[in-house]
This record gives C-alpha cells, structure tokens and sequence, in this order.
C-alpha cells in the first residue's frame, strides 16, 4: 500500500471516522469467535449457529434499503451514533447475560437482530458521508484504505478473538466488543455537522 493510499487520512474528520471504523471491525471479529464458542456451548446442535447467524444477516438485508432512505433525511453523523449505540446496547447486554451466566440460545437471536439492524442502519451512512469528507480525487484513496482494512481485520480480528476467550471468557470478549462501539461512537463526537441538504 503506496504512501498516497493514506492521504485521505490528512482531513481530520476522516481519519476520525476511519479510526473508529477500524477498532469496531476488530471488536466484530473477536466478537465472531466468542459468538461461536457461546452457541456451541448452549446447543451444540448445527443449527443453532445458523440460527444466530441469520438474526443478524436477515436484519441487514431487509433493513438495509430503509438504513439508505434514513440517511437521505437523518444526519450521516447522527446515523453512525444511533448505529453504534444500537450495536453497543446488543453487544453490551450478551456481555452482561454471558458474565452472569444467564444467557440463552433466545437472547442470541434476538440481540443478533438488535446487531443486525444496528449493521443496516450504519453502512448506507458510512458510504454517504465518506465523499463528504475527502476531495473528489481522493475517494479512489479512501475506498482503497476501506478495501485494504476489511481483509486485514478479517484475520487479525479473529486471531485475537482466541486469545480474548482464553484469557477473559466470552463475557469479556463481548464486553470488549461493547467498548469498541462506544469507542467508534466518541470518534463522532468531535467531527463537524454536516446539515442535510434541502430536498
């Protein structure tokens, strides 16, 4: 990846934007293995895990449309939060059951789709705000950067997603996950408004 890959990175609001992004990425991937190892571990029947994962997939794609329609008329910034918050409040609660040991194949699926539509709410505003805040000809850069982090994270989330069960358990490994959302969700707090143009 060329030095000229990371110009984007220069506007203050984008590298905010893409530092949050990419400690919440890693959060999902060890959040993913400590998904897996909790399923297994209440049902250890094959179709539980699909189960859980179609309660956060299922989500995304119905919801995905109405997240692109909501950030043609709710602030971009103003979406992220709410999206993270969403995702945090998911996330946060399966640490919670998972440290107290109360938690279910039930509550899986049902903050899996609390995450899933957290997802579709999320990505339409990331995709929208991005031009926002970087010159014309430095989207190509930016995109890159998003393109190189995705299957950087896909490894190195999970790897440490092991290390994370071992050490602190499922609860804590979702309890990370739960601070990297509100982690992303600070990195808003500092960026400038962008009021929505009139229609």
């Amino acid at each position: 990846m060329g030095m000229k890959v990371l110009e984007p990175l220069r506007h203050r609001d984008f590298a905010l934007l893409w530092s949050g992004m990419t400690v919440s990425m890693l959060g999902d991937g060890i959040a993913a293995v400590a998904l897996a190892w909790i399923t297994y571990s209440i049902s250890n029947r094959p179709s539980a895990l699909a189960w859980v994962a179609a309660a956060q997939t299922i989500p995304r794609l119905v919801f995905l449309l109405y997240g692109g329609l909501l950030s043609d008329r709710i602030e971009r910034r103003t979406m992220m939060g709410i999206a993270h918050g969403v995702r945090a409040l998911s996330t946060g609660t399966i640490a919670v059951l998972a440290l107290t040991g109360s938690l279910e194949l039930w509550h899986l699926i049902a903050l899996g789709t609390l995450e899933g539509l957290g997802g579709a709410l999320f990505a339409p505003a990331f995709g929208a705000i991005v031009p926002e805040l970087v010159p014309q000809e430095q989207l190509v850069q930016a995109n890159s950067l998003d393109n190189f982090l995705r299957p950087v994270i896909g490894l190195v989330g999970p790897a440490l997603g092991g290390v994370a069960v071992a050490a602190f358990g499922v609860g804590g490994a979702f309890l990370f996950d739960c601070g990297t959302f509100l982690f992303a969700l600070a990195t808003l707090i500092p960026m400038s408004s962008r009021p929505m143009p009139r229609v």
